[in-house]
């Protein structure tokens, strides 16, 4: 096969394999607790969730890969952020909102459709389970997905792409993956539009991953996007409003 298409199709095979373990062990696990009489309330359900998904699928499928292919994990830049480095999450991060805002006000006078988060469709329901979503996207999403796709998936098309390419590529894949996670009655146009809308911030991780070599500078600013539209949410629905939010 070509090499090209060898790290296309391996990047896809390990977020789908990422994923879809997440998905197995949250089936598995949850039963079991069913079975052994534990109700599984929305908050419950969600720390099952982080830890299998992100925390134990996503970092365990990354850091496995590393170890079978002889690669140290120091290798994809975890280390502490200079100055420049924080830098450029901090502003990273003030543009994937300013982005979001943006795209928001366009697809509403436009009318187009989206299609909700399955977590925010809970969090809806009850909005107590976003509190514990915000300190959770620093502790497992932001870590368990940019150790994989970024760390991992963007660093192995990087090897056979240009940077532009690689980043391009990844991305796609990091948005195509969240398919899974969007409401299931969604109309599949929805689906389209709201992955179109991640492409914007998966760029933006790329790229800062890209520039800083530095894996803690996406994990940061994945974290804190998340963490403000959690807590965004929280406020609007604690307050009464209707006001949709983008995630």
């Amino acid at each position: 096969m070509n090499p090209r298409l060898r790290a296309i199709a391996s990047g896809v095979g390990l977020g789908v394999l990422g994923i879809g373990l997440g998905f197995g062990l949250v089936l598995v696990v949850g039963l079991s607790l069913a079975l052994a009489g534990v109700e599984i309330g929305p908050l419950l359900s969600i720390g099952l969730s982080l830890i299998l998904v992100q925390g134990i699928a996503l970092m365990g499928v990354g850091y496995a890969y590393l170890r079978r292919q002889g690669i140290p994990l120091r290798s994809v830049g975890l280390r502490f952020p200079s100055l420049r480095e924080l830098g450029v999450a901090a502003g990273a991060f003030v543009v994937s909102i300013i982005y979001l805002v943006v795209v928001s006000i366009v697809i509403q006078s436009l009318g187009a459709q989206t299609a909700e988060n399955n977590v925010v469709s809970l969090g809806r329901q009850n909005p107590e389970i976003l509190l514990l979503l915000i300190p959770g996207s620093y502790i497992f999403i932001g870590p368990g997905e940019e150790l994989l796709f970024r760390g991992v998936i963007q660093t192995r098309i990087r090897d056979v792409f240009p940077p532009v390419s690689g980043v391009i590529i990844a991305s796609i894949i990091f948005a195509g993956i969240h398919l899974p996670a969007l409401s299931f009655g969604a109309p599949l146009s929805a689906k389209l539009t709201t992955l179109a809308v991640l492409m914007g911030p998966s760029l933006l991780l790329g790229a800062s991953y890209e520039y800083t070599d530095n894996l803690v500078v996406p994990i940061l600013i994945h974290g804190s996007y998340n963490a403000l539209l959690f807590l965004g949410l929280y406020v609007q629905l604690t307050a009464g409003s209707s006001a949709a939010a983008l995630l």
